[in-house]
């Protein structure tokens, strides 16, 4: 059934290629956006066989009081376990139904990672403030050739806004919401001379929700409150002609009360906070650019329960350099040499304070506009601390039709070595770990048409890692055999008139994992991967009634998922079923000048009863209103 189907999806974009090539041959939105997460430097998405989507700061905008989590979970192929739950629930990301550690964000092209928690390879969603952003680009798929060991997934990257063109402009907005929420959110930027620069400071708190689900209303679970600080400072400097610098730093913290667990409540509290600082430099060429970073991250966390204070501390750094440049009008080139290095500090690990570190050097090919064909051919070599040396490796064709019709397909591996959690932690640490090898699939079309007014896209997509990293019964981490996923994704952008945008997709992921007895011989199977939905889909429709007045309207579905019941007696797990669900939104705003305007934003307006998370709460109807404004 499964083949019949992708049998019939190849049909039918091959039949979606042929009619749009007889449409209108004006070029289109989509594949002339010009993008930078997918080859590092400057490219439109016409010339890459990548997959990517772009948030703009106009989508963010019709975001307000949304986190970046949700507004993530928006998006095809990501499912963020938690975003709807109590704010102060950890956000679990699943991309293309891979579990959430083999997902790498960015924050302005440099890796952020977190040493301290299980995971090491991405940051808490939580620190992130969606009002220090310009834009965000989801670059899907295996992308370890330009990002590093942890991109099997995909690579989500958030670039913060950056200085004004007068001396001084200040902004801010400030909302109010259910649960005796308040965000207030004040900045400045400007440009003086040759220096740049952007200030911004958001604050948000809330009642929240009881994070654990009372099942039987007896009203005795209390509210699960959550408090957050976010400041953003970044200033450009042009030091020369063709030399930019740009120091930078982000500095965020939360305080939130957390229950004991799924239907139980609890007195808990986490506190935590986190430092990305460092410095950046571009050096202009004739025919490309040199570019440097160095970033310094800390993640610092005290969790208070019953079992006492525990605390974590994680630091990393990251230096990467790296330069692009134009040999002749059909090749470019890519090559650089990044350095990382992790280190948890705790004294009573073995061993105590444990570290390691890598080196990548790495280089990449782009053929391009041969004819319509362009091609990327990279390759990464990474000499690990723990785990000597593995190369990894990236081909990507895609052939582009009259400027309307791109037909892409990826060939990519991918590396993960386990955490410093995994490894020497306090809970199940396992020093022998293998690490984990990926190789992964993907095909698919890219379509703008009728003048603008039609963008289609559809990826079939297939993921095989082996050596896949998992907590089992014994309260250890372990080696499982291989982890084999699939599925497609599709999406469309409809413009119907001038003042109307409607925006849809549909993603279906599916995997199963096998595992191998040490003999060799017994082998079990599961075709369930856990708080992954196989169906989820939606939809956005934005209306401009006229000059002042906008609305839209959001519509998310997630279908049957299957998560694990704990028995805290025998402290064994076991299935359980977690029903579909479907999510309605209404968002408006009234812009009384060019510099100001108010909003308000109706969740879950059906007031839905659903899990995200089995044993977890999540939002009823809510509301959140405000003022936005810029001098």
């Amino acid at each position: 059934m499964q083949k019949k189907f992708y049998a019939f999806l190849s049909g039918g974009l091959l039949l979606l290629v042929q009619g749009a090539t007889a449409q209108d041959s004006a070029n289109t939105n989509l594949l002339n956006t010009v993008v930078v997460t997918a080859t590092k430097f400057a490219k439109k998405q016409g010339e890459t066989g990548k997959v990517v989507t772009v948030i703009n700061r106009e989508q963010l905008d019709r975001s307000m009081g949304k986190s970046v989590a949700q507004v993530l979970n928006e998006q095809v192929g990501l499912v963020i376990a938690g975003t709807n739950s109590n704010p102060g629930k950890n956000k679990e990301i699943y991309f293309r139904g891979a579990t959430t550690n083999y997902t790498t964000i960015l924050i302005d092209g440099v890796p952020i990672n977190d040493a301290s928690g299980l995971t090491g390879s991405n940051i808490d969603l939580r620190f992130l403030a969606t009002d220090q952003i310009e834009r965000i680009e989801i670059l899907r798929g295996t992308q370890s050739t330009m990002y590093g060991a942890d991109a099997i997934a995909g690579v989500i990257n958030v670039i913060t806004r950056k200085g004004g063109d007068k001396a001084i402009s200040v902004s801010g907005n400030l909302g109010w919401g259910s649960n005796r929420t308040i965000k207030g959110t004040v900045g400045a930027n400007g440009h003086v001379d040759n220096v740049d620069y952007n200030l911004s400071f958001t604050h948000l708190e809330t009642d929240g929700i009881s994070e654990a689900e009372d099942t039987l209303n007896t009203g005795k679970f209390d509210r699960d409150g959550y408090k957050q600080d976010a400041f953003t400072a970044t200033v450009g400097i042009q030091a020369s002609e063709k030399l930019r610098l740009k120091p930078f730093l982000i500095y965020s913290k939360f305080n939130s009360n957390y229950d004991g667990g799924g239907f139980t409540d609890g007195a808990n509290n986490t506190k935590s906070d986190f430092v990305h600082t460092g410095l950046s430099g571009v050096y202009q060429l004739d025919k490309g650019q040199i570019q440097a970073n160095y970033a310094f991250q800390r993640v610092n966390r005290a969790e208070t329960s019953p079992f006492g204070v525990s605390h974590y501390d994680g630091r990393n750094w990251i230096a990467d350099a790296f330069g692009n440049y134009d040999i002749t009008d059909w090749l470019q080139v890519l090559a650089g040499v990044e350095y990382r290095k992790s280190q948890l500090l705790d004294t009573s690990l073995s061993p105590p304070n444990p570290a390691m570190h890598n080196t990548s050097p790495y280089a990449a090919l782009f053929f391009r506009n041969l004819g319509g064909f362009n091609l990327e051919l990279g390759g990464r070599y990474t000499l690990h601390s723990t785990y000597g040396n593995n190369f990894t490796y990236t081909i990507n064709p895609s052939y582009l039709i009259n400027d309307q019709v791109k037909v892409f397909a990826t060939l990519a591996t991918g590396f993960k070595a386990p955490t410093l959690s995994n490894l020497y932690g306090a809970y199940g640490a396992n020093p022998n770990l293998e690490p984990e090898e990926a190789t992964s699939y993907e095909g698919g079309v890219e379509v703008s048409v009728i003048k603008n007014k039609l963008d289609l896209r559809g990826v079939v997509f297939k993921r095989d890692i082996e050596n896949v990293i998992f907590y089992n019964s014994m309260g250890e981490y372990v080696n499982l055999n291989e982890q084999k996923d699939n599925g497609f994704e599709i999406e469309a952008t409809i413009k119907p008139a001038k003042s109307v945008q409607i925006n849809a997709y549909y993603g279906f992921a599916e995997g199963k994992t096998r595992t191998v007895s040490s003999d060799g011989k017994d082998s079990t199977s599961s075709n369930v991967l856990y708080r992954r939905p196989k169906h989820s889909g939606g939809a956005n429709i934005s209306y401009e009634i006229c000059k002042h007045l906008l609305i839209s309207t959001n519509v998310r579905f997630n279908g049957d998922k299957t998560d694990l019941r704990f028995d805290p007696v025998t402290f064994a797990s076991s299935p359980v079923n977690v029903k579909s669900f479907t999510l309605w939104d209404i968002y408006a705003e009234y812009r009384f000048s060019q510099k100001g305007r108010f909003y308000i934003n109706f969740n879950n307006i059906t007031d839905t009863k659903y899990n995200e998370i089995y044993g977890y709460g999540t939002l009823g109807f809510n509301v959140m209103a405000g003022i936005s404004f810029s001098l």
